[in-house]
């Protein structure tokens, strides 16, 4: 394992700080989680039975000074009585700036037509259009002249601008109408007043549902309606509650009060759970009480564990100690921790061990038969140990040579030297050399080195063997040598063999054009045999340079027999060898590919393996297959074929060559100058139990004067260019004498082109004698 993969890592003093710190802020956050539990249903039920106290003083406060207008309502209904249209409005101007602030009074005779009327200053203009007007249509009038008494209404339009309005009516004497119009900022400032200091937010909804007041920024003033609410629907009149309801993706406790006298609901609601500012109080105290856990953790943490601490880095100077094999004190540390007392016997167990391994290791060394020694990497190579084996190979006492290099001795030169110092810097060093002894008489040897690097040292280990007892070895080589040579003459001589017949080949060829050239069906023979023998000439020009180079190579290698042979010339023979197999033998194959595509005219019909299988099988193995030579190039391959369902009793080597073939075809054909393209397969099952498969393509299409002969032998577009004419020919004779099935093609220029094969369940039975295609 690298240093950089190992985790990181942290001081014990850090550690045990981190700890207790995290002991105490866990502590702190069970019981601050048990304090918030306990206390938030508590928090819930005060703030239940506070929110419906405070909405039951507004009802009083507000029912009180609503009330006073109404009074002054009725008290201004019997000063208009009977009093002319002049002093009557007089009357009704002044009542407008008492108490509660009207935006306008009407008086209005029993049918309804308004024979005075108090205006603001800014609405004086409007007096004499307003009197004589009739308001008999107005819903506040036809209530009240309904019922006896006082009515407020919510719905009101007022007269003068239009706009909804409180509307205040008093039906008095003589069964004349007073109406009061009182807008909504005014009623709002009463019952901020009324409200004082409260901190919850109130709806004031009329008997209809509608919501007059809304002291939370007049957001729902107006606009909303909660007569169908079930907090509604569950409160009696006159009574009251206290209910939860969710409004705006939040939830709230809602208390409720009714006001008989103004046939209201006062609607106070706050926020629920963590929303509720109580709850929000209680948690910022919780989280000032562990930010302050935590500042004592951080202070009195370090102080507690330096001191458990103390005796464990004791410990480990020891144990530094008996790393670099210092004696130290006599005993090992010890204190007052039970843990720590063992770990440092452990410890001090493990030490002594190690110096036994040591002291055993050494005597191993010692006794090995093999010359060895151990260099520092990292100061010139100096000597640190050679054992006993070294010593009397090389002639030298172990004294002489500690602490000093090979070329300090005598034992390399310093041309060798410098060429080591190149080698040495891999891991492995293999090399065969002559090095000195020290009575200066030569001695030549096969040096191996590794390198080893520990924690603190780069070091060398070096072994020796002597080359002077191998030299037999070396009698045998060159017998082999002499083997090689000839084996590599009899594949050179084959290879020639296999040019033979490959240029006889080329002959037939030849004389098959000449023969093809005589009917009408084979006219176009003519032109294959040429685009033939241009891509034969390629593979057998570099099958024939191969074996030149490998001739060569043996010549070259015959001629230096006479004067001894190297391994590196050897290998580099059998190099030499290799690559020119390699290239004769691929060149060769490709030749041989292109004669069997050319004789593959007809069909075998004894060519296949027949067997059942699922031909969504085949055809993924064949989409497999063939991506990889696609995966530089902008084509795709999409398959829509079920993998189960569609089950043939027929050849799938012969389906797949033919799958292979298509697809081939619409990339070299269909895509020629394209810089995307994609290939559909498809397949399903028709109604008279046969299976379709089709193969389609976006390409540039296929000409119309080409479509009615692209299975003919020989016919392509690309002759001389890697194309034979062959592969459609070969797929649709393959489909329609061995598979059983028909092959048919469509196609749109400039749209693609769709191949489309039309096979049995089960295949035609043939006789098997030898494949159908290579």
């Amino acid at each position: 394992m690298t240093t950089a993969s190992l985790p990181r890592t942290w001081r014990m003093r850090t550690q045990l700080s981190a700890l207790l710190v995290a002991t105490m802020l866990l502590t702190v956050a069970v019981v601050g989680s048990a304090i918030l539990v306990t206390r938030l249903p508590v928090i819930e039920r005060d703030s239940q039975a506070d929110l419906q106290a405070e909405v039951e003083q507004l009802a009083a406060r507000l029912e009180l000074l609503l009330g006073t207008a109404q009074s002054r309502l009725e008290l201004l209904d019997a000063l208009v009585h009977g009093v002319e249209t002049g002093p009557a409005n007089a009357l009704l101007d002044e009542g407008l700036r008492a108490g509660l602030r009207f935006e306008a009074i009407y008086q209005l005779s029993p049918a309804g037509v308004v024979q005075a009327a108090g205006l603001l200053d800014e609405w004086q203009s409007r007096r004499s259009d307003l009197v004589g007007s009739d308001l008999s249509s107005n819903s506040l009038f036809q209530e009240v002249s309904q019922r006896s008494g006082t009515v407020w209404s919510g719905r009101y339009r007022s007269v003068l601008t239009g706009r909804r309005a409180l509307g205040l009516a008093v039906r008095g004497e003589g069964d004349e109408v007073l109406i009061a119009e009182v807008s909504p900022q005014a009623l709002l400032r009463a019952v901020q007043v009324a409200a004082g200091r409260r901190a919850s937010s109130t709806w004031i909804v009329d008997r209809h549902g509608d919501v007059l007041v809304d002291t939370d920024g007049g957001r729902e003033q107006g606009r909303l309606n909660i007569r169908d609410w079930p907090l509604m629907q569950a409160q009696p009149t006159g009574g009251a509650g206290t209910v939860a309801f969710t409004h705006r993706g939040h939830t709230h406790h809602a208390a409720i009060a009714h006001s008989g006298a103004l046939d209201w609901y006062f609607v106070g609601h706050a926020p629920q759970g963590w929303a509720n500012p109580r709850v929000q109080q209680l948690v910022s105290y919780l989280g000032l009480s562990f930010a302050g856990c935590m500042l004592v953790g951080l202070l009195v943490a370090p102080f507690w564990s330096e001191r458990l601490t103390r005796p464990l880095r004791r410990i480990l100077q020891r144990t530094a100690q008996a790393t670099r094999g210092e004696a130290g004190e006599a005993a090992w540390p010890r204190g007052q921790v039970a843990e720590f007392n063992q770990l440092s016997g452990d410890l001090e167990l493990m030490a002594n061990a190690l110096m036994e391994r040591e002291h055993k290791f050494l005597a191993i060394f010692n006794a090995a038969p093999v010359p060895m020694s151990v260099t520092d990497a990292r100061r010139g190579y100096i000597l640190l140990d050679v054992n006993e084996a070294w010593c009397r190979e090389f002639r030298y006492q172990r004294e002489q040579v500690l602490g000093r290099t090979g070329m300090d001795i005598g034992m390399v030169s310093t041309a060798q030297s410098d060429a080591l110092q190149v080698r040495l810097q891999r891991p492995r060093l293999q090399d065969e050399t002559v090095l000195r002894r020290g009575d200066g008489t030569p001695i030549q040897v096969k040096v191996f080195a590794q390198r080893l690097v520990l924690a603190t040292q780069e070091l060398m280990l070096w072994a020796t063997v002597d080359t002077g007892p191998l030299r037999q070895v070396e009698q045998q080589l060159r017998e082999l040598n002499q083997q090689l040579g000839a084996r590599v003459a009899q594949r050179t001589e084959a290879l020639a063999a296999s040019n033979s017949e490959l240029a006889a080949t080329v002959a037939q060829l030849r004389a098959a054009q000449e023969e093809l050239v005589r009917t009408e069906k084979m006219a176009a023979l003519g032109g294959l045999v040429a685009g033939v023998a241009h891509e034969l000439n390629t593979p057998l020009g570099n099958g024939v340079m191969a074996v030149s180079a490998v001739a060569d190579a043996v010549h070259r290698f015959q001629a230096g027999m006479a004067d001894g042979i190297r391994r590196s010339e050897l290998l580099q023979l059998l190099d030499s060898v290799e690559q020119g197999t390699d290239i004769a033998q691929r060149n060769l194959h490709r030749a041989a590919d292109l004669v069997h595509s050319f004789k593959q005219v007809a069909v075998d019909r004894t060519s296949a393996q027949r067997r059942s299988f699922e031909l969504g099988e085949v055809v993924h193995e064949m989409v497999v297959s063939l991506k990889p030579s696609f995966s530089r190039k902008p084509w795709r391959i999409e398959v829509d074929v079920p993998a189960e369902g569609l089950r043939l009793d027929s050849y799938p080597g012969a389906l797949g060559q033919v799958l292979g073939n298509l697809i081939q075809n619409a990339v070299v054909h269909g895509f020629e100058g394209r810089d995307a393209g994609t290939v559909r397969i498809t397949a399903g099952c028709g109604e008279d139990q046969s299976v379709w498969l089709r193969v389609a393509d976006d390409g540039k299409g296929i000409a119309p004067e080409h479509i009615a002969r692209v299975f003919d032998p020989f016919m392509t577009t690309r002759m001389g260019r890697g194309g034979t004419g062959l592969g459609l020919h070969i797929s649709h004779n393959a489909v329609t004498t061995l598979l059983g099935g028909t092959l048919t093609v469509q196609s749109v220029p400039g749209e693609g082109a769709c191949f489309e094969l039309r096979l049995p369940a089960r295949a035609p039975r043939v006789q098997e004698e030898q494949p159908w295609a290579a």
